[in-house]
């Protein structure tokens, strides 16, 4: 990443979007004129924004550095359970040193070293008596049953010695381990209520209605842990809650500790950099309305998106979810996937649910799909028969499988310069068009973090259906065309 500016894909078009660090270094040297020296470090950070608006924030939370500043505020003000979750997470972390720091540890630690050291006296005792009962075996002299019998006393004097040893230290490994169990459990309670945290926090950064993204495509292995409010996201979001454009944006730490005081950074790869893109390309009308009567209703759902709430407490987020916001009576027909933009129909009560999902489940849809592959088949158009199963060597990823579900779909090149296709899905497979494209066609669609290389976004995009009306019985046909 370049350190000199902040950037970031939109994941709905792919654009990138960029912010210059350099024309806010000088009000960040400024800044740190006034600024007293500080015993405990943080991230300090200054957006310039149109009509020479100067926007102050600093890491996580506690007291301001300058309080003469008007610093921008937390994202939003702790709730009662925040501030418990906050109580908690201090409580576990003081849990967590205590148990660090319990008498057994440190005694057990002790006795093994000093266990190690008769053990490796003993050893080289019985090492030297042994190679003496040698010398005096070739020699002939010696008497060898008494020989045998000092070698088997040798024997026994090991043995009484790792039981008294085992006797001593068994009891204090038990407990040790009692110890770390609860160490474990106290770091595995910790990391929850953190992510649990960063997960609140992010919910909050929803400046408008609803922005493009949601908390499962930014962080598909689950949001990172941590307590505290980042600067570069901080600021971005009160510019955009205040209808400023940002120019520049620059981080600096100031204080002591892991980093150099004065010294500039780039955005944080865990916790700030996926936010970078998806916070400038937000904007106030991302949800598009295709279709909407008093049955349907039909999205160009964006691609970054859930279509429906996920099994875990941090990807509750989704379309359906934003929808039913508004109006509870808004209920899921069929889904796309997360990264899949596109068409996506939505029903008003349960007899249009129903009527719906029998045509989807009956293949009585039509559907079309936009996608660029990686490199274009050799024929023009053709058909994909490949059936399809679960991956074992990769949860929630599929694979062709003989033994597997038929899946069946139709494509047609419709530009070779681009290597963009039409794809015809004649079933419903999850990751259908997406395992057809890797191996069917010999060629991913780009962006595809799954069954390809990862881009800026996945350029699939359902952009044609064709289906019954639940009320009228006519026919439906919607078009929306590709971001990309």
């Amino acid at each position: 990443m370049d350190p000199f500016y902040y950037h970031g894909h939109c994941p709905n078009t792919g654009q990138l979007h960029r912010l210059p660090r350099a024309p806010a270094e000088a009000a960040a040297h400024q800044l740190m004129v006034r600024l007293r020296p500080a015993s405990e470090g943080k991230m300090l950070g200054v957006l310039v924004a149109e009509g020479d608006r100067l926007l102050y924030a600093y890491s996580g939370r506690g007291p301001a550095p300058d309080p003469g500043l008007d610093w921008v505020p937390l994202i939003e003000a702790e709730s009662p359970h925040q501030q418990q979750t906050l109580s908690e997470l201090q409580q576990l972390r003081q849990q967590i040193h205590d148990l660090a720091g319990a008498e057994e540890l440190a005694r057990l630690a002790a006795l093994q070293e000093q266990w190690q050291e008769s053990q490796e006296q003993l050893q080289l005792r019985h090492r030297l008596a042994r190679q003496q009962r040698q010398q005096q075996r070739l020699l002939a002299w010696a008497d060898g049953p008494a020989l045998d019998q000092q070698s088997r006393a040798d024997g026994r004097e090991l043995r009484q010695f790792k039981q008294a040893r085992e006797a001593q230290l068994q009891p204090l490994r038990e407990a040790v381990e009692h110890i770390q169990k609860q160490i474990l459990l106290c770091k595995r309670q910790r990391r929850q209520l953190s992510q649990g945290l960063q997960a609140d926090l992010h919910r909050r950064l929803k400046i408008f209605p609803g922005p493009p993204w949601s908390l499962a495509m930014l962080f598909p292995q689950g949001p990172p842990t941590g307590v505290g409010e980042c600067c570069a996201p901080k600021l971005l979001h009160c510019a955009a809650s205040q209808g400023l454009r940002p120019l520049a944006l620059a981080e600096f730490w100031w204080g002591q500790g892991s980093k150099q005081q004065g010294h500039f950074y780039a955005a944080c790869a865990e916790r700030c950099q996926p936010l970078i893109g998806p916070l400038l390309a937000s904007h106030p009308d991302w949800l598009r309305v295709i279709y909407e009567d008093h049955e349907l209703l039909v999205i160009d759902k964006p691609g970054g998106v859930l279509s429906v709430a996920g099994r875990d407490s941090w990807n509750q987020d989704s379309l359906l979810t934003r929808l039913q916001s508004q109006n509870p009576q808004i209920r899921s027909v069929h889904r796309l996937d997360l990264e899949t933009s596109g068409l996506l129909i939505f029903a008003k009560n349960r007899a249009g649910q129903a009527h719906l999902q029998r045509q989807f489940e009956t293949r009585q849809v039509r559907k079309t799909y936009h996608a660029r592959l990686e490199n274009c088949p050799a024929a023009s158009q053709g058909l994909i028969d490949l059936a399809l199963g679960p991956d074992p060597q990769r949860p929630g990823c599929y694979r062709p499988d003989p033994t597997g579900k038929a899946a069946i779909t139709h494509y047609q090149v419709v530009e070779r310069s681009t290597c963009r296709l039409e794809l015809y899905p004649h079933t419903g497979r999850s990751h259908q068009l997406r395992v057809h494209a890797r191996w069917g066609l010999g060629s991913p669609i780009r962006g595809d973090r799954l069954y390809g290389s990862p881009g800026a976004r996945l350029m699939l995009h359902a952009q044609r259906l064709e289906f019954t009306h639940p009320i009228r019985n006519t026919t439906v046909v919607l078009e929306c065309p590709p971001p990309f």
